[in-house]
């Protein structure tokens, strides 16, 4: 029961004692014993505990020096490791057994509030102060383009404290670049220059130093996939009317566009874009490659009779280009325009399918023979 009431006394005494004992971990224990708890000594300790005192043979010896008292408190409580004697204080002052001056300050008041808070100032083992960490270790470098990949592993040592980042650094043009774990990526390098690379650790307490030189690499640019097929017109077909002109075209860096041209001379782009599954399933490691037909219906009768070549050039994103063609042969009626039903006599002709087409044989058109192939 008593000892509840003690609890309860405690309790209040803690929520109205000044606004010092709320700050007072943050001070230092000799600022804190100044301010708090020498007026206690001087009214109730340094009568027995002087020299010629009733305890002046005791280690507890005090004097009118606030701070040579503090040390003499240090020196107790801290022997032999810190806090040892802390409760052996705390026992004394509230009247514990062998203290010849009986109760000083009453267990659960304010006073021994700050007695208590003391000896926990006392006590404290002060956190180390971090040092540098030691060096990254194992560093290794891959190329990139105009990049490289720095790999490690890390430090050692850490200094006493977590490590925040990495930075690695290029030799020759200290280009740099940081991480929080390995690898780290040092960009804007120059494409064939070799580099080597050394990390260092930074913790809350600086940079450390750097670590032995990585293996040396040379950035490069990738080699661009760049290809294209031109699937009608086909080499040696003859052509008539309106065909297609139709293939697809995919650069790794991207196609800008597809140009056609006729016996050497530019006509226009071709639309492009068109979807192509099976190119995507083929070059699928290609952005955007299952987007990559191009197509277009073309007047062969608008060119003369005879031998044609048509080209087709892709332009990619980097400028490289590439080109594929084919020659076919244009074949045209007498007349552009055949308007008389008539003019078309099929009366002696004969016909034949094989695979897609359709072969007439003997047909009058304007009275002129001709044999015709249909195709699809």
């Amino acid at each position: 029961m008593k000892s509840m009431l003690y609890k309860v006394i405690e309790a209040i005494l803690l929520l109205t004692i000044p606004l010092w004992s709320v700050s007072a971990l943050s001070q230092e224990a000799e600022s804190y014993y100044v301010e708090n708890v020498e007026t206690i000594i001087q009214s109730k300790c340094i009568g027995c505990h002087r020299s010629g005192g009733q305890a002046g043979g005791t280690s507890l010896r005090f004097t009118s020096s606030a701070s040579s008292n503090h040390d003499v408190f240090d020196s107790y409580v801290n022997t032999p490791t810190p806090g040892s004697r802390a409760n052996t204080v705390l026992t004394k002052i509230r009247g514990g057994a062998g203290h010849g001056g009986g109760v000083q300050v009453t267990e659960g008041s304010s006073e021994y509030q700050r007695f208590t808070q003391y000896m926990d100032l006392l006590s404290e083992v002060p956190e180390p102060t971090p040092s540098l960490p030691s060096a990254p270790l194992n560093v290794s470098a891959a190329a990139g383009n105009a990049s490289a990949t720095v790999s490690f592993s890390v430090p050692s040592d850490d200094g006493g404290a977590t490590i925040i980042s990495y930075t690695a650094t290029s030799s020759p043009g200290s280009l740099s670049g940081s991480c929080t774990a390995s690898p780290c990526l040092v960009e804007g390098l120059s494409n064939g220059t070799a580099y080597t690379f050394t990390v260092s650790a930074t913790n809350e307490a600086g940079e450390g130093p750097d670590s032995d030189a990585s293996n040396a690499v040379t950035p490069n640019a990738p080699q661009e996939v760049l290809r294209l097929a031109l699937e009608e017109p086909l080499n040696s077909e003859t052509h008539m009317g309106i065909g297609n002109l139709r293939g697809w075209a995919v650069a790794s860096s991207g196609i800008t566009k597809v140009e056609v041209l006729v016996d050497g001379v530019y006509l226009y782009d071709a639309p492009y874009g068109g979807q192509r599954g099976d190119v995507g399933g083929a070059f699928s490691e290609i952005e955007d490659s299952d987007k990559s037909g191009f197509s277009l219906a073309y007047h062969c009768s608008a060119l003369s009779a005879g031998e044609h070549t048509v080209t087709v050039v892709a332009h990619s994103e980097l400028g490289d280009t590439e080109q594929k063609s084919a020659t076919f042969n244009v074949v045209k009626f007498a007349k552009n325009f055949i308007s008389d039903p008539d003019a078309v006599n099929l009366n002696s002709a004969t016909c034949s399918v094989a695979g897609d087409g359709v072969k007439l044989y003997d047909a009058f058109v304007d009275d002129v023979l001709y044999d015709v192939t249909l195709k699809w």
